[in-house]
């Protein structure tokens, strides 16, 4: 880096004089403004990494052929006729095989049991599951300093089938429909970081007032109650305060981001879980997801394409792809599960080649981005535990390896979700309990 350039930062602005007033413009993103490789910004701030959960129902079909039978690269590999649709990504994912839940005897709770023990790092006795989910582990760490800590959407117009879980067990719900999921994104809140002027809003003003009140009040409160309720207090705290930051953050000028552009508003549409309509809601759903992160407004996202036990449908046929797969004998391919698992497959591409498709500097968002994808079941018939779907996409910055297929040979499937929370820098060496817990992420992985 030259002399010239030492003296540029992404913060530096021009300043000036405008028929007597003094005015300042913000720099646009230049090359000069990246260290060396490209992975940090000039003045030593590391560039925005992301991460994004994409989950699919129903797991593997019976009688199909998922995975190569090569480990290693994918390089000079052919992928097996059930998922040639990530062909054309395949340098850009990592096939994970062969990973599974162990309940340690407790019961095998259909299409519940295995993404809790693989995303809670827990299989529950009963249907409470009072841990977080790894997403939101990661989104309390890359969220502080964004607006939302995270963003769901749901493809099948039913936002309350999310597997995403706060502390305690409190789930979070995605939202089914695009027109609401672009209000709550770039509606009347949103402030545009390319705009040349600020105004602090004054609504948001008085949402600090009040929220600062409310706190004054927590000695008060917590003085006359008991163990239990001081701790759902405290966790309401914690919510408080993450509010509060994202008030703040509303109050500061944002920097300037070029890669961010206000997409257009949404009309309210349909949203059902009958196929075509669910890749319709998928497409629209992802590029308001990559708006957002493009925009700094999150930096994680979850993506539910199809419910655990889905519903998802083709039109004119009122029998779902769970009745199917559970219709259609295991002597040979099930060939209408087979339509919905490989349409899924296609639709896993379709987002990562979305990501892929927003330059972002030298690189693009995908780049920038993990994406774990995963189902619920190994085998659907059986609401198999071994051998459940999961894949990656995206090099986190540089920090993930793509391009291969792992066999994990029966492994604790809580082994991604602990490499997904290292990578992320999450202060965590352990994941899960019981037979689930491991303090060993996929090494092969890692950059």
């Amino acid at each position: 880096m030259g002399a010239r350039e030492r003296l540029l930062s992404r913060r530096r602005v021009m300043r000036g004089l405008l028929q007597g007033s003094a005015v300042t413009v913000a720099l646009p993103f230049l090359d000069c403004f990246l260290d060396g490789n490209g992975v940090a910004l000039a003045d030593g701030t590391p560039r925005r990494v992301r991460f994004a959960h994409w989950f699919f129902g129903n797991g593997l079909t019976a009688g199909q052929k998922w995975w190569p039978e090569q480990t290693g690269s994918l390089k000079d590999v052919k992928l097996p006729d059930e998922i040639a649709g990530l062909e054309s990504v395949k340098d850009k994912i990592n096939i994970v095989s062969h990973l599974g839940v162990l309940p340690d005897g407790r019961p095998n709770r259909p299409h519940n049991t295995g993404w809790q023990g693989a995303w809670q790092g827990t299989v529950p006795s009963g249907p409470g599951n009072a841990v977080p989910s790894a997403d939101t582990i990661i989104s309390d760490v890359v969220g502080q300093n964004t607006r939302f800590r995270s963003l769901g959407a749901s493809c099948t117009g039913n936002g309350a089938t999310s597997i995403s879980y706060l502390e305690g067990g409190v789930l979070q719900p995605n939202e089914a429909s695009p027109a609401a999921m672009y209000a709550r994104i770039f509606g009347a809140d949103f402030t545009d970081p390319n705009a040349g002027t600020f105004t602090p809003d004054p609504r948001v003003m008085a949402k600090r007032s009040v929220m600062s009140g409310i706190k004054d009040e927590r000695t008060v409160l917590e003085a006359d109650l008991g163990a239990e309720d001081k701790q759902r207090l405290d966790q309401y705290f914690t919510s408080l305060r993450q509010l509060e930051q994202q008030v703040e953050m509303q109050l500061t000028k944002p920097d300037p981001l070029v890669a961010c552009v206000k997409p257009s508003s949404i009309d309210e549409m349909k949203t059902t879980d009958q196929i075509d309509v669910s890749i319709n809601t998928h497409k629209i759903m992802g590029k308001l997801l990559a708006h957002a992160l493009l925009c700094d407004q999150t930096r994680s996202v979850r993506m539910m394409f199809s419910d655990s036990g889905p519903n998802l449908r083709i039109p004119g046929d009122s029998t779902t792809y769970h009745t199917y797969s559970h219709q259609e004998p295991t002597t040979g391919p099930q060939e209408k599960c087979k339509y919905f698992s490989r349409e899924t497959v296609v639709q896993m591409a379709e987002f990562v080649k979305m990501l892929d498709s927003f330059k972002e500097g030298d690189s693009t968002l995908l780049d920038q981005t993990l994406v774990v994808m995963n189902s619920d079941n190994g085998m659907a018939f059986t609401h198999g535990l071994s051998n459940i779907p999961m894949f990656t996409a995206g090099r986190a910055g540089g920090a993930v390896k793509t391009g291969m297929h792992l066999n994990m040979s029966n492994e604790p499937a809580t082994r991604l979700a602990l490499t997904a929370m290292q990578v992320f820098k999450v202060p965590v060496n352990k994941f899960g309990t019981d037979s689930m817990a491991t303090s060993r992420p996929i090494t092969e992985m890692i950059a």
